[in-house]
C-alpha cells in the first residue's frame, strides 16, 4: 500500500512539472478586441468632476499633492493654468458624487471647490 501511495505521488508530481511548462492559448474573438478598443477610446472623452484643493506655487502644490494622498484615498493631480499650479483629486461621474467627497475634503481644506468637466 505504501508503495503504491509513493509511486501515485511521484506520477502526481512529474505529471504537475510537465503541465507548469505547457503554455495556454486563448481564442478570443475579434469582435470582443474590437468592444475594448471602443471603451478605452469612451474612457479617454469622458468628462469626470473633481474637486480644487490649491491654486498656487509648484513647491506648495506638491507638498498639497503629497499631504492629500496620504489623508484622502482619491487620486490627486497637478494641473497648470498659467501662471498658478492647481492640485485637484477625484474622478467623479456626477456632480452628486462630487459634492459628496467634497463634505469630507473641507475638513482638511476649507476653500475647496468642485470643478465641472470642461
Amino acid at each position: 500500500m505504501k508503495r503504491t501511495c509513493f509511486i501515485a505521488t511521484i506520477g502526481l508530481l512529474l505529471f504537475g512539472q510537465y503541465a507548469v511548462g505547457q503554455q495556454m492559448k486563448i481564442n478570443q474573438s475579434q469582435q470582443i478586441k474590437d468592444l475594448m478598443e471602443v471603451k478605452k477610446e469612451f474612457g479617454q472623452q469622458e468628462k469626470t468632476y473633481q474637486i480644487q484643493i490649491y491654486n498656487g506655487t509648484i513647491t506648495e502644490a506638491n507638498e498639497e499633492i503629497k499631504r492629500a494622498s496620504g489623508k484622502y484615498s482619491y487620486p490627486c493631480f497637478l494641473a497648470f493654468e498659467t501662471p498658478n499650479y492647481k492640485v485637484r483629486m477625484g474622478q467623479f461621474r456626477t456632480r452628486l458624487e462630487a459634492e459628496k467627497a467634497l463634505t469630507k475634503v473641507k475638513n482638511m481644506y476649507p476653500a475647496a471647490f468642485v470643478i465641472a468637466p470642461y
